[in-house]
Order: structure tokens, then sequence, then C-alpha cells
């Protein structure tokens, strides 16, 4: 489960994979300039859950 009074992932359970101390979240004033990586807070037994998002540029030419 994750810290929801975490001061890094605000809850999420999430972190920036290259800014581990900034939520994965925009809209939460953090960033996704990486990929996500779970907050240390975040100690969920799921490996679905501990898994590192990744998001496909969707982007075709």
């Amino acid at each position: 489960m994750t810290d929801k009074t975490c001061p890094f992932c605000q809850g999420l359970g999430w972190v920036c994979e290259n800014h581990p101390l900034r939520v994965w979240s925009e809209k939460l004033g953090g960033c996704r300039c990486g990929e996500g990586m779970p907050c240390a807070c975040n100690t969920a037994e799921d490996p679905e859950i501990r898994v590192v998002i990744v998001e496909a540029d969707t982007t075709w030419h």
C-alpha cells in the first residue's frame, strides 16, 4: 500500500524515474519526463502494481 501523506508521491505510489522526489503526475505538480517507478512508500506485494510504467510513443510517421 502507499502512504497517503507521502511528500514525494502524494499518495499516488509512483514517482518520476528521472526525478524520484517528484510525483509521476503533471496534474499533481510533478513530472512525467521519465518512466514511472514505485515510490519508496509503495509496498504493494502484487508484482503487477510494482512494475515500472512505460508509456509507448504512439506517434506514427
